[in-house]
């Protein structure tokens, strides 16, 4: 079976309680854990909402073996200079386990609040096609210089460079950003609900894929369910998705953490 890992929900919940539930992913045997990149909860922006970076810099201090990354990281949130030091410095931190998932953003009510101008669609995309060069030629540590319409760069450089170059993997909703994972990523995360653009999605990344010179051999393509859609019958669903083509499962999971129904998932699994 493929592996799987799950995302934790930031909205409505604690720095402790997070905590409590990655390390018992850590204890379990889990392949990873992830967490959002939201500034305001779409249930009401009262809510408490906590920021997904700073909380990967905690969980990489509280875990040993676990793998981390945000799910995704909203490239409209942060400059992805400044995005490329931070996930050096969680490289760091987590000795090795950090892998940055990053998508295009698109939520103008938590954007608009803060005066950040997150553009239009297409705006949005050719921002995230800047940063998909941008990220991994900073992480090889050297100066680069790239006259990009958003993120033009002269001799910007990030030292000390991560060791090794995190895994830089896209979530697409459609075609254009899935073909891009293909061109410049390490891998492709795709929705469980959004399963009936599937073929369209993998043709586009395959077009990404077949433009660098390479396969999907090595490249890791992610499905994101709910945890509630695989808990039925967990072996079951990730051998259907094995079966698809899909190299590991990252399940959602909202707070209160259900972390008694994880600990069964786990001997499901065992």
């Amino acid at each position: 079976m493929i592996p799987l890992g799950l995302c934790l929900g930031t909205f409505g919940t604690t720095y402790n309680e997070l905590r409590t539930a990655a390390q018992l992913l850590d204890r379990l045997g889990f392949d990873s854990v992830w967490v959002w990149d939201h500034y305001v909860s779409w249930n009401s922006p009262r809510e408490a909402v906590l920021d997904g970076l700073t909380t990967l810099a905690g969980l990489a201090e509280a875990t040993t073996r676990i793998k981390l990354g945000p799910l995704v990281a909203n490239n409209t949130n942060r400059h992805p200079a400044r995005l490329a030091k931070i996930g050096a410095t969680l490289q760091e931190i987590s000795g090795g386990r950090f892998e940055l998932g990053l998508g295009a953003g698109g939520l103008e009510f938590e954007q608009a609040p803060f005066g950040i101008d997150q553009g239009d669609n297409k705006a949005r995309y050719t921002r995230l096609r800047e940063a998909v060069e941008i990220i991994p030629a900073l992480w090889r540590g050297e100066p680069v210089t790239i006259a990009g319409q958003y993120y033009p760069l002269q001799e910007a450089i990030c030292s000390p460079a991560p060791q090794p170059r995190p895994p830089l993997i896209l979530g697409a909703l459609g075609p254009g950003i899935a073909k891009l994972a293909g061109r410049y990523a390490d891998g492709l995360n795709l929705q469980w609900r959004n399963r009936a653009r599937y073929p369209e999605l993998l043709a586009a990344l395959d077009q990404g894929l077949q433009a660098a010179g390479r396969t999907r051999t090595g490249f890791d393509l992610s499905v994101h369910p709910a945890l509630s859609e695989l808990l039925p019958d967990p072996q079951g669903m990730l051998t259907q998705w094995q079966q698809m083509g899909f190299t590991r499962a990252i399940a959602y999971v909202s707070a209160p953490f259900p972390l008694a129904q994880i600990e069964q998932l786990a001997r499901k699994l065992a």
